[in-house]
């Protein structure tokens, strides 16, 4: 009967319901089945060191180190090095410098070309560090901004910010130095055509020379004598926008010609080769107590 098949049917899902709750389901589903993880090596023996050299402007030829994975099949390392960008600040680039114009500036090198270990670079540019900056920047006085794109004879075009406070005249009794629009275009004004002149008449490597010793600043003030006495006034950032198409014999000439590149020493050994004298001496020294 109809009843008699219903129970049956409810007793066939009890039952099976009962052997499927036996035990934990195993869910193979999900992952799959599983297996022992893989080992991971050392990463870092599959990598190379390469020497930053910067160009002869710097005092500190050897500026830095740069990690590329080996060359292998079709991937090449030096090829993947070209185009990288570093940040460096002014005073190690000059020798540890304590000059305060060099302290307060921070150079990025631009990676152009790879020989054998040495990753020679060229200039990228410039800026003020930040706590500079700000201090730089005061009340009760006029900032003034200006920036200008200007190419260098060898075929650079860089694009430099400018700026400059007002200040208050020896005589001044009125707590403000603000000052007119119309002084503001004629200082901007002034700021491009010494920033034009700068850069348009001198090649790259001069612009930079400038650029270490602070001039273009001092220049942009005395021009502006006549219109509103100023101070503050520097280059707060350089760009190189566009650069020629890349030439590796003028590249060597900005490095000083090939001979005053100096010699890498290949990812850090020269370090590892300075601890065995070290140990050998200890070693000596211990035999002489004896």
């Amino acid at each position: 009967s109809k009843a008699t098949v219903s129970v049956l049917n409810w007793l066939f899902v009890v039952t099976s319901y009962q052997i499927m709750a036996v035990g934990k389901n195993p869910r193979l589903s999900k992952g799959g089945k599983r297996t022992a993880k893989k080992k991971i090596g050392d990463t870092m023996l599959g990598k190379e060191w390469y020497d930053l050299v910067a160009p002869a402007n710097f005092t500190t030829r050897h500026c830095g180190k740069t990690l590329v994975n080996k060359s292998k099949g079709t991937f090449s390392g030096p090829e993947n090095i070209k185009g990288r960008v570093f940040q460096h600040n002014l005073a190690d680039l000059m020798g540890k410098s304590d000059d305060d114009v060099h302290k307060c500036r921070n150079v990025t090198l631009k990676a152009e070309d790879v020989q054998g270990r040495n990753v020679l670079t060229n200039f990228h540019g410039m800026c003020l560090t930040t706590d500079r900056l700000r201090s730089l920047l005061s009340k009760w006085c006029t900032l003034i901004e200006g920036a200008v794109e200007a190419k260098t004879t060898d075929g650079f075009t860089l694009r430099v910010f400018a700026m400059a406070l007002t200040k208050k005249r020896d005589t001044q009794v009125k707590k403000n130095c603000y000052c007119q629009t119309s002084h503001v275009k004629k200082i901007r004004t002034k700021m491009a055509e010494e920033i034009t002149k700068c850069v348009s008449k001198n090649t790259l490597e001069k612009v930079v020379k400038n650029l270490q010793q602070d001039s273009l600043g001092e220049d942009i003030r005395k021009a502006c004598v006549a219109i509103f006495p100023l101070t503050g006034v520097n280059v707060r950032k350089v760009k190189v926008v566009r650069s020629p198409k890349f030439d590796a014999q003028k590249l060597i000439e900005v490095h000083g010609g090939e001979s005053h590149i100096p010699k890498s020493v290949e990812g850090g050994r020269q370090l590892q080769q300075d601890a065995a004298p070290k140990e050998e001496e200890e070693a000596a020294a211990d035999e002489a107590d004896d």
